[in-house]
């Protein structure tokens, strides 16, 4: 078997995944994780499955390509090599979540994640929330990974450093306290 990362991203609608799922089962594809999502009418998804090795990528997807369309979907389609290991399993890392508030604007994520990738810091979900507290407000949610020889205090103190300029109100809290704090569970 080959695993492979599928992502899948375009109209929403229903049956998108039930036409996704049965297209990789009639492939004779097993499917190991998915994510999928909707943002605004947007229907995004990655589907990490294995696939036998026979079966070519290029054929698989002129597959699922055709299983979407038959059925009136229109989305795109693209298929790789998965990638192996998860990036915090190279290094020791603690998760944290870094949340930012207040008026909307451009730059705000750019110089959020120019801050983290000064220190080795990767980002691993992020989240925005827009119009929540009025208009042209935004929260932005940012779960990382990191590493445990990062000086924490340097960090926070470049990250509140860059939220200034923008007026944002800025936490950063280990993910165990920011999930105890607000009863996030999962599920």
């Amino acid at each position: 078997m080959q695993k492979l990362s599928i992502s899948f991203l375009g109209k929403d609608g229903p049956g998108v995944v039930a036409t996704v799922s049965q297209g990789l089962s009639d492939n004779k594809c097993n499917i190991l994780q998915v994510t999928q999502t909707i943002l605004g009418a947007e229907f995004a998804a990655i589907f990490i499955v294995d696939v036998p090795d026979d079966l070519t990528m290029a054929f698989l997807q002129q597959r699922l390509e055709e299983s979407l369309r038959s059925e009136g979907h229109d989305i795109s389609v693209l298929i790789r090599q998965a990638s192996e290991g998860a990036w915090s399993t190279k290094r020791p890392c603690q998760p944290y979540v870094v949340t930012t508030d207040g008026q909307d604007g451009p730059g705000l994520i750019s110089t959020m994640a120019r801050v983290f990738a000064r220190h080795n810091v990767n980002i691993e979900n992020l989240k925005a929330v827009l119009g929540h507290g009025g208009e042209n407000h935004a929260l932005f949610v940012f779960e990382v990974e990191v590493p445990e020889e990062q000086d924490l205090g340097r960090l926070n103190r470049e990250i509140r450093s860059a939220a200034r300029p923008l007026n944002l109100n800025v936490s950063m809290q280990h993910r165990d306290i920011f999930e105890a704090m607000h009863r996030i569970t999962d599920f």
